[in-house]
Parts: C-alpha cells; sequence; structure tokens
C-alpha cells in the first residue's frame, strides 16, 4: 500500500517544484505576485502613484513597493514599441531621468495594445488621462474600457480572447482558440497565487476618492469588462476610443498621425 503511493507522491512533489522553479525563474511578478498594478493620479499634487511590486514583509501602513513620479513638462511619456503574438504590441511609458539626462527608472502606465490598427484606443488611453489631470472630471470622455478589479474565469478568458482584437472575425478566433485557452490557463494560474494590491498609508491618505464622489465610475449605464464593452459598442450605446480635443497642443494635430512618428521610430515634431 505505501509502496504504491511513492510514485503519485513522487510527481506531485516533482510537479511543485517544476511548477516553482517556472513561477520564480519566468513569471516573478506574474506568480505570487499582484493580481494588478493599479496606478493613482493624483491632480491636486501632480503626482502619479503606481504600485510596482509586491512586497512580502511589510510593516503597518507601509504597503506593496510604489513609485510617484511628478506630472510636470520634465516627465517624459511616449509610445514604446514592443513584439508579441507575432505582431508589434504598443503601450505608454514613463521615463525618468537625472540631471544629466540619464534614464534613471522607468515604467508603463496601463494596457498593452497589439498591433498597429489599436493604436487609437492607445491614443483614448493617453487623451483620458491627459483631460483629467489638465481639466478635471467634469467633461472627462468616456474610457475605452473598464477592466474589472476582480476577475471571474469568464474575463479571463474574454481578455485573452480579445487580447488577439477587439474587433477579430470569429474564424480568426476559432484558429487562434488553443492558444487563447493556453493563455487562459497561465492567467488563471497567476490570478489564483496571486493577493490584492496594498496601498501605502501615505498614499491612501491623499489621493483616495470617497465611495459617494459624483465623477465616481464606473456606474449607471458604463459597461465592465471586455464582453460588456464590446457589446455595448456593437449596439452603439457606447463609444469606441472616445476622445476630447487638448488645448494649447504644438505637436502633429492628428494624433493618429503623430502616435505613428513613435511607431516608426521617427522623432515627433514638437
Amino acid at each position: 500500500m505505501v509502496a504504491g503511493l511513492i510514485f503519485p507522491c513522487l510527481v506531485i512533489f516533482l510537479g511543485i517544484i517544476a511548477f516553482s522553479y517556472v513561477a520564480f525563474r519566468f513569471g516573478r511578478d506574474e506568480f505570487f505576485a499582484l493580481k494588478r498594478r493599479p496606478i493613482r493620479f493624483n491632480r491636486e499634487q501632480q503626482k502619479i502613484y503606481t504600485i510596482r511590486r509586491r512586497r512580502f514583509f511589510a510593516k503597518p501602513g507601509e504597503g506593496d513597493i510604489t513609485w510617484e513620479v511628478p506630472w510636470n513638462e520634465k516627465s517624459i511619456f511616449c509610445i514604446h514599441k514592443g513584439s508579441g503574438n507575432n505582431s508589434n504590441c504598443y503601450h505608454i511609458r514613463h521615463y525618468s531621468v537625472d540631471d544629466k539626462g540619464n534614464v534613471v527608472r522607468a515604467f508603463a502606465i496601463g494596457r498593452e495594445w497589439q498591433g498597429r490598427a489599436n493604436l487609437q484606443g492607445l491614443l483614448s488611453q493617453w487623451n483620458y488621462w491627459c483631460w483629467y489631470m489638465k481639466q478635471g472630471p467634469a467633461d472627462l470622455p468616456k474610457p475605452a474600457l473598464f477592466f474589472s478589479e476582480h476577475e471571474s474565469i469568464r474575463e479571463s478568458f474574454l481578455f485573452c480572447m480579445y487580447d488577439f482584437g477587439m474587433r477579430a472575425s470569429a474564424t480568426y478566433r476559432i484558429i487562434m482558440m488553443p492558444f487563447i485557452l493556453l493563455l487562459t490557463s497561465h492567467r488563471l494560474m497567476a490570478l489564483w497565487t496571486c493577493r490584492e494590491p496594498i496601498w501605502p498609508k501615505s498614499v491612501e491618505q491623499v489621493s483616495n476618492v470617497a465611495i459617494d464622489d459624483a465623477y465616481n465610475q464606473p456606474r449607471g449605464d458604463t459597461p465592465v469588462g471586455w464582453a460588456e464593452t464590446a457589446l455595448a459598442q456593437e449596439r452603439h450605446d457606447y463609444p469606441y476610443d472616445p476622445k476630447m480635443e487638448m488645448g494649447n497642443w504644438h505637436g502633429e494635430k492628428d494624433g493618429a498621425v503623430n502616435a505613428s512618428f513613435w511607431v516608426e521610430d521617427v522623432p515627433p515634431k514638437i
């Protein structure tokens, strides 16, 4: 009886060892980390607070590892181009530089957008932040997408599926389904091993939003998650890539053209 249990126990033990190695070797910030890394834009202090990494042994009120950067003319934001899913992917990145102009720290803001066709979504995301930090919340455009903070299995699947394109055809999605399911399984394992982020008490004191805030979102008929947003856009109940016209802009007037400069590695004109 005991001898018959040795092999199954050995397999389980080796499986745990293999998973732990992969998790810590290739997924340091994916497994046993944080379910999400939130960012708070503080308009009054003109600062951005971003949780970067889980703090395993935090003191009371210390929270997770958090960076603080100013939102001013010295801050450098640009579109960063990477590669993934056999196509280029893009996200907005902030660079901190020293007095000599050397980059000392960088981090991504917001979600990653696959393919050049999705640059409009990236621009809408950037436009949303700029309008809030300069004009306030009163006339904010609708955000391109509200993610669910408590992701279900269905939402994880849709996240991976729509990551291949919000408006991809059914045929393309069927062809890519094995990869979508593989990504979904990895995403679920990552979420199940992670915990919710914890803001430092010092950040909570200056950036916490009241539940009854007049501009608190999402609320009312605002969709949350990939499925609800995609269906609302198909019904024309929710705008696709909404933007506001920014005043005192000295660069290329056409936002898509301006973004294409970064895509082609051509410095934009300012």
